[in-house]
Formats: structure tokens, sequence, C-alpha cells
């Protein structure tokens, strides 16, 4: 039986996320903390795809929701803050967890993301 497709832009903005987040640990940060609309901006920039900040909060609910985020909340209109599980679980449990991600998951906007800015 061969596996399901993996929606590319999907791939594409979820792998950004991850690399973001730790690309802030390795600048010495505990985690990234940025607003909705920073993070579009920098996904759009890293990726190319046309990220807006309603994009968002449907990605990191669903990372977190899969156990590959935590999310912290700084109230309306403050950052979030976000980090990854792979130091709680491990980074092949970690990976393995952001393959199966994949394979069951597409942003319902993932058309939408497509679209170049």
């Amino acid at each position: 039986m061969s596996q399901p497709p993996v929606d590319a832009v999907t791939e594409t903005l979820v792998m950004g996320f991850l690399d973001l987040i730790n690309e802030r640990k390795a600048a010495g940060r505990r985690e990234l903390a940025a607003t909705h609309k920073t993070i579009a901006a920098w996904l759009s920039e890293r990726t190319g795809l046309a990220v807006e900040p309603r994009h968002v909060p449907l990605l990191t609910a669903a990372m977190e929701e899969a156990g590959l985020l935590t999310i912290g909340g700084g109230g309306i209109g403050l950052p979030n803050t976000y980090d990854t599980t792979e130091a709680a679980l491990g980074p092949e449990q970690f990976w393995n967890q952001v393959d199966a991600f994949l394979m069951v998951w597409r942003h319902p906007s993932a058309r939408a993301l497509a679209a170049r800015r």
C-alpha cells in the first residue's frame, strides 16, 4: 500500500515554521515570540508563499493539536510564544510525528497560499 501524497504547499509552510522556531532557538532565544502578522511576513519572505496573518492560527493550532508545538498566549495584540516539542519527544519521535502530520493534514488555504505574492 502506498503512502498518501504530501501536499507540497503545506510541507513548505510547516517546515518553514519549524525552521523559524529553531533559528530563534539557535540564536539563544527560548522560543519564537511573534504576532501572526510578523510570522506571516517572515514565512512569505522565506518560502515564497502568499502567507497572510489569517493563515498562521490555522497552521499553529493544527500543529499544536498534533503534538508538534506548544503555544503560549500573550493576549490580544501581543505576541504568542511558540516552541517545538522536539526536546520532550526526542528528535526521532518528533520528526516521525512531523512526517505523520504531513501525511494527514493539508492547510485549508493551500491553494491561496500557493498563489505567488
